[in-house]
């Protein structure tokens, strides 16, 4: 799966979606994501971004262990094609944990998935 992408001071703008996806699907998301390892955190925010997420979009957010991992990008995608109907496919924003944006991205409220303390790699184990 090939990640969404936003170039560097791109005006980007998140919130809550007017008319959210069903409530069957977020979950089915947010199901599958948490049985993928990798992933401390989901949210599926509204998005618009000018000449890349157009018109605007529920997008899935990944907070990753490891942003430039492959391998849980490829499973989220075959996730999605199991979960989703045919011809549904969200962009899917890959972030690493202390990303500009996390902030306004758990702002809107839209989390699926936030990994318990537990799960969260130990502070000794960032370096």
């Amino acid at each position: 799966m090939k990640p969404l992408t936003i170039p560097k001071d791109t005006s980007v703008y998140l919130g809550r979606p007017a008319k959210p996806m069903p409530q069957t699907l977020s979950d089915a998301i947010g199901e599958m994501v948490r049985s993928i390892g990798g992933i401390r955190e989901a949210y599926l925010p509204q998005c618009y971004v000018k000449g890349i997420v157009e018109p605007p979009a529920q997008i899935l957010v990944l907070v990753l262990d490891d942003a430039a991992d492959q391998s849980v990008l490829d499973l989220v995608g075959q996730g999605l094609e199991r979960v989703l109907p045919q011809g549904v496919h969200p962009d899917v924003w890959p972030l690493s944990d202390g990303h500009s944006l996390l902030d306004a991205i758990r702002g809107t409220r839209m989390a699926i998935h936030c990994a318990s303390p537990s799960e969260k790699k130990p502070w000794w184990k960032i370096f």
